[in-house]
């Protein structure tokens, strides 16, 4: 079995419209757009709605994506009934959402099943009305193909099977570019890179790939057809729909590891995390065989043995060991004349435990297209440094909640929480996901202009209420754990 799903533009997309957006007026301003994954389809669907001309080029031969499951904010959901109907419907019936229990790594139940502790249900529209979102937890072939189908009935240009291996800008002709394989160099006003990781674009920006460090730890992940699972009747018995349909996603923790489970009606997902051993790598093009996974939980003292019949009924080729990197916030997401920018995991990576990479590069979609739009043709390279200014503190803030909910999950574990708070349960504050880029981008960007001008003081107001930005390593963070210090930040992080 494979994790990539090849999805086919006239067969497997569902069938949306855009004749509810209301449309900016035409900007006059190019984009090129490099990835056609999250981050990518999203700016593409919000520059095109900010009246700007959009074109993305994709180094994979078709529309295909591998991966399990991921979580999307509700602010994301909200932006999207307000913006994009159509998209928002079809998010609410491929919506994977359900309950959540915590559990000692030997499968004892210590809490739940309960609602997942993530921001206010409610949210007010644009219009003044209130909707209850819940969370929205996705399959990401599932929700790249909704988004594809929203780029497809724009009739957004989107290359397939073209590989980038360059970047440039011409500060005085007031263009960027990229250089293809072939040799071919395709430009436009501004060039946005939303190709992860290993993006061609850090040379521009940041003179070299940004420094990772191993974290040591490791993680098992694959998600396959729910039937192969339940085929096991013990597997079956233990993992049940609650009330019929309803998933609940297990978290159990302990000896300094996880172990993560959830049944959906059509796909089983597990996750474990492991000490690394130097052979996992970032991709989804490396498997391993179960009993690599199966050597590990036999050292386990009580690990038990419906969880190794459950990995036992993982296909063969189904289990990716994803190696967990750490990397220091980057401050710089653009190149030195304003017109390559880059969004997404080529800005800003995320721990898996920080819940929040695809939320956070689609905010970065929102907010970008919005202060090209603001800006205009003629000041892309202000607009650019502005959206910058707006994102780095905010973006920070979320890797460090993130740093601090995986060294929860790493502790041992003896309840679900303690006297001072909780001690394993994840946490992402009502100040991460009650939140609108749109509308802070409207409302800021006056005043980072004016800040970048005249130095007038700017502080950042989107991240928690009462804590002031400090600069932050993962070597600082790293340094405290091993003394035995505990992880305090001032402010409401709630």
């Amino acid at each position: 079995m494979s994790l990539h799903q090849v999805i086919d533009l006239d067969r497997d997309l569902p069938e949306l419209s855009t004749k509810e957006v209301n449309f900016h007026p035409p900007t006059g301003l190019s984009c090129l757009i490099v990835g056609a994954g999250v981050g990518g389809l999203t700016t593409a669907l919000e520059c095109r709605r900010k009246g700007h001309r959009v074109r993305v080029v994709e180094k994979s031969p078709a529309p295909s994506t591998a991966g399990d499951f991921f979580s999307i904010g509700r602010n994301i959901i909200a932006h999207f009934y307000n913006h994009w109907p159509d998209l928002a419907a079809e998010c609410e019936r491929i919506n994977y959402s359900g309950l959540i229990a915590y559990h000692k790594i030997t499968g004892e139940r210590l809490s739940g099943p309960e609602p997942v502790p993530i921001g206010e249900p409610t949210m007010t529209l644009n219009d003044g009305s209130e909707r209850i979102i819940p969370f929205n937890r996705h399959h990401r072939p599932r929700f790249v193909a909704a988004l594809l189908a929203q780029v497809k009935d724009l009739g957004i240009d989107v290359a397939f099977g073209t590989k980038v291996t360059d970047y440039f800008e011409d500060s005085d002709r007031q263009r960027a570019g990229i250089v293809l394989e072939s040799g071919e160099r395709i430009e436009a006003d501004v060039v946005i890179a939303a190709d992860g990781i290993g993006t061609k674009s850090n040379k521009l920006v940041n003179g070299g790939d940004t420094r990772a460090y191993s974290s040591g730890i490791s993680i098992f992940r694959t998600s396959f057809p729910v039937e192969l699972a339940i085929s096991d009747h013990e597997v079956r018995d233990r993992w049940p729909l609650l009330d019929g349909d309803l998933p609940c996603l297990e978290i159990w923790g302990g000896d300094n590891m996880s172990f993560f489970v959830q049944r959906y009606s059509d796909i089983m997902c597990w996750l474990m995390t492991h000490k690394g051993d130097g052979r996992g790598i970032e991709s989804w093009n490396q498997t391993v065989d179960m009993s690599e996974v199966l050597k590990i939980t036999s050292k386990i003292r009580g690990f038990p043995e419906v969880a190794e019949r459950l990995i036992k009924t993982t296909p063969k080729d189904g289990i990716i060991d994803w190696e967990i990197m750490w990397r220091d916030p980057r401050e710089n997401w653009i190149s030195p004349g304003g017109r390559v920018v880059q969004v997404g995991d080529s800005a800003h990576t995320f721990l898996p435990s920080s819940g929040s990479g695809a939320t956070q590069a689609m905010e970065d979609a929102i907010s970008l297209a919005t202060c090209l739009q603001i800006g205009g043709k003629s000041n892309v390279p202000i607009a650019t440094k502005i959206h910058n200014k707006l994102r780095f503190e905010r973006v920070s803030c979320v890797q460090l909640s993130g740093f601090m909910n995986h060294q929860k999950q790493s502790n041992p574990v003896d309840d679900a929480d303690s006297e001072d708070g909780p001690s394993f349960k994840i946490s992402l504050g009502n100040w991460m996901v009650m939140y609108d880029s749109e509308k802070y981008t409207y409302a800021h960007y006056g005043e980072v202009l004016n800040h970048l001008f005249s130095g007038a003081p700017f502080r950042a107001k989107n991240i928690p209420r009462g804590y002031t930005y400090k600069p932050w390593t993962i070597k600082e963070l790293l340094d405290k754990v091993e003394r035995g210090e505990k992880l305090y930040f001032e402010g409401d992080w709630s």
